[in-house]
């Protein structure tokens, strides 16, 4: 990892996001102006009778310049930066993916680049992605919305002060009638073309300048989002954690030995009497009493009134009376109306449960009994003693997943996480396999995604404990 993931505040990870994008600013721009600029002549060359729309259709297509920076900065807090060559291989399948939705009905939404990397990097389609932005959006929406928000007042600033900024230099064959459009309103007549070319210029060049760092600050958004609700940051943190205490316990050792011999004793001198010393220190003036007198009116007599004249409240209490059983009635009967209304929620449908359709791919990873092997425990072995421990592991791991969703048809989707099949597992009621599959999803992640191997008495009792198999014994 290139950045360091830890739990931000919103506009501190929308920092973290500019400062990746200020760090290869090169890099992307050469990347930028190799995909986007041809795009741009292309609308140019076929709008050239009318400039005045440009700026609206490079706006409009924002959504496909924003994933060349983003496949750029996905690559690059890992490490990895991607060149031209794979930049302009992955071009037109960045371009093409999830198309017609960023251009139609997600055009308009205001976290587009918060959005934008669980659509692309997470490989999801359709509704299991618009579940997962929806799980992304209840921690970081609002933040992505303010994003938007605030880039899009910066962009219009920056074209408005470009323009103004540049005017002067604009030949008068150029520069609109000002008079005749206020008068007249004649927009065809009064502002001359090249003004419109030079507006539709002096946009691509915010565009340019402004854009990738708003998909950059959404990336930084996605990145603390996924490390504040999937903790990311735990497994870094601990290993920080583990190379300070070693030298900080030394350091407080000795800075404790050092207070402690610093320390000298308060009391009195010997031979001086306590109670004199005690007064010579509340002689000082931190301990002076301070007191202020002030003055309150108190009338001569107290007025009772008479008892005849004191007003009657009872009515009041029959009317609470009326409104509580009113409400306790009302309650009653919605309570009633509910559960009739809802009655399918306390009634077993185990009986009449339609079959789950299994998924052949999870996580990227193909279970289906076809890509497995015969012997999955003996071929797991097999890889273990050649080295290969994520292969070993991943074995394993992709058998127990193909047993659960076609034997025991546990409701695992293509869109779910190892913490997600884990719970769904849990909820079968197999405890003996949910038992062995939650050690061996903590044994799969620590490989995968920690790159830490396991003992390999822990892959011994993982193979031994193979609970998949049927009566007759066949795996």
């Amino acid at each position: 990892m290139t950045v360091t993931l830890r739990p931000r505040q919103p506009w501190e990870a929308v920092d973290l996001g500019c400062a990746m994008v200020r760090r290869d600013f090169g890099r992307i721009m050469a990347l930028w102006a190799s995909t986007v600029f041809p795009l741009w002549i292309v609308v140019c060359v076929l709008m050239r009778s009318v400039p005045v729309w440009i700026p609206l259709v490079v706006w409009w297509l924002k959504p496909l310049y924003d994933r060349v920076p983003l496949f750029f900065l996905s690559r690059a807090a890992f490490g990895v930066r991607p060149g031209f060559v794979e930049t302009w291989k992955e071009w037109p399948r960045l371009w093409f993916m999830n198309f017609l939705p960023a251009l139609l009905w997600r055009r308009l939404s205001f976290i587009r680049s918060f959005a934008l990397p669980a659509q692309m990097l997470e490989g999801l389609r359709g509704a299991a992605a618009n579940r997962r932005v929806k799980t992304l959006a209840m921690d970081g929406g609002g933040s992505g919305f303010s994003l938007s928000y605030a880039f899009s007042k910066i962009e219009f600033v920056a074209w408005i002060g470009l323009m103004w900024g540049t005017y002067g230099l604009l030949p008068e064959s150029a520069t609109p009638d000002w008079d005749g459009l206020m008068s007249a309103f004649d927009v065809e007549n009064t502002i001359p073309d090249a003004f419109l070319w030079w507006g539709a210029i002096c946009h691509m060049v915010v565009v340019t300048l402004v854009e990738p760092f708003y998909v950059g600050a959404g990336f930084g958004l996605y990145l603390n989002c996924r490390t504040r609700i999937e903790g990311w940051d735990v497994e870094l943190a601990f290993r920080r954690m583990a190379t300070r205490l070693t030298s900080a316990a030394a350091a407080i050792a000795v800075s404790l030995f050092l207070f402690a011999g610093m320390q000298t004793p308060l009391h009195a001198a010997e031979g001086d009497d306590p109670a004199k010393v005690i007064e010579k220190v509340k002689e000082s003036p931190d301990f002076e009493v301070h007191k202020v007198n002030s003055k309150r009116w108190v009338p001569d007599f107290e007025f009772e009134p008479d008892e005849k004249e004191k007003p009657r409240l009872d009515f009041l209490d029959a009317i609470g009376e009326i409104l509580f059983w009113v409400l306790i009635t009302g309650l009653v009967v919605w309570l009633v109306i509910y559960l009739v209304n809802n009655r399918h929620l306390f009634i077993s449908r185990g009986a009449s449960k339609a079959p789950v359709k299994a998924p052949k791919v999870i996580m990227g990873m193909n279970i289906t009994r076809e890509s497995l092997p015969d012997d999955i425990v003996a071929a797991a072995r097999a890889a273990w003693a050649a080295g290969d421990f994520k292969e070993a592991l991943s074995l394993l791991y992709r058998g127990s997943l193909s047993w659960l969703v076609t034997r025991r048809q546990v409701p695992i989707t293509d869109s779910d996480t190892e913490e997600d099949c884990v719970v769904q597992v849990l909820r079968s009621g197999e405890k003996a396999e949910a038992d062995y599959f939650k050690q061996l999803t903590g044994a799969w992640v620590q490989v995968a995604y920690a790159v830490l191997p396991v003992s390999e008495a822990e892959m011994n009792a993982l193979c031994d404990r193979w609970p998949f198999v049927e009566k007759g014994g066949a795996a």
